[in-house]
């Protein structure tokens, strides 16, 4: 079944909103899954063998994944429109997620002492997740009062790129989160957090974190406009928060298996960097 012959002609922002990318970005997507394919046949030609299965092309399957991560169906509707089974339809994603997170792989914890890297974002962001059957206690965060998972994210000040991704549980704190990301920042690289970064000075002495304050320590003049002039450069994360959160996996409650969750992170990421690069 070739879906992606009448999409073709759709408006721009119609196809924008169908997978999350434009068509040229499609098209790039597409010619790097076709050469890392034809890299494998030719690696591994004894993959080629076997029981002949029903195939997809490989714009359908990009339209299968795009579509699932930017509108998070079910797996049966998916199969519906393709043809094919529920767990089919699963297993087809899963390998392509996986070679999504292999071609667009992120600049990863070595981008942060790359040549002329200034400065950075700390952020930590969550979406809700099913309740666990076993271990709930990790996963439920006292703040959104529910359980959730965490995504922990390096962002480039600049360009605003996602350099790094680490998953956690809805119970992790963000500092802790960040001790246990052990993100190898250069000493020179400004780092730009929230409050929940105390004692981020003692791993990394570059930082900018907002005052702690007390009913003994009220903020002096030039510590609030300290804070201003800090909210001024944060804001600007928010942002990416929001272009993440326009792929629904990882805003609605997640369905899948929690182990998982580092793996979608990773995908909507490169995704992002992929459609705002």
């Amino acid at each position: 079944m070739k879906r992606f012959e009448p999409l073709k002609s759709l408006p721009p922002e119609e196809f924008l909103r169908e997978g999350g990318v434009t068509l040229e970005q499609f098209l790039t997507l597409r010619d790097l899954v076709v050469a890392d394919l034809t890299t494998e046949r030719l690696r591994y030609p004894i993959k080629n063998r076997g029981k002949q299965v029903r195939r997809l092309t490989v714009e359908d399957k990009l339209l299968l994944l795009l579509p699932y991560v930017r509108h998070y169906p079910t797996f049966q509707q998916v199969g519906r429109q393709f043809g094919i089974s529920e767990s089919s339809a699963h297993k087809r994603y899963e390998r392509s997620r996986d070679r999504l997170i292999r071609l667009l792989r992120l600049p990863g914890h070595t981008a942060a002492w790359a040549p002329g890297r200034l400065a950075g974002f700390l952020d930590v962001t969550a979406h809700p997740i099913d309740r666990p059957t076993r271990h709930q206690r990790a996963d439920y965060s006292g703040k959104k009062k529910r359980h959730t998972g965490k995504a922990h994210l390096l962002v480039g000040v600049f360009r605003l790129q996602i350099l790094a991704v680490v998953g956690g549980l809805g119970r992790t704190h963000e500092f802790h989160l960040f001790k246990q990301a052990r993100l190898p920042l250069a000493p020179q690289v400004e780092v730009y957090a929230d409050a929940g970064y105390q004692g981020i000075h003692r791993l990394h002495p570059a930082r900018d974190i907002p005052i702690t304050t007390s009913k003994r320590h009220v903020l002096t003049p030039d510590e609030r406009a300290y804070h201003r002039a800090l909210a001024r450069l944060r804001i600007a994360i928010e942002p990416v928060n929001r272009r993440c959160k326009i792929f629904r996996i990882v805003k609605e409650t997640d369905r899948g298996k929690h182990r998982h969750i580092g793996l979608t992170w990773h995908l909507v990421a490169g995704l992002v960097n992929l459609r705002y690069a």
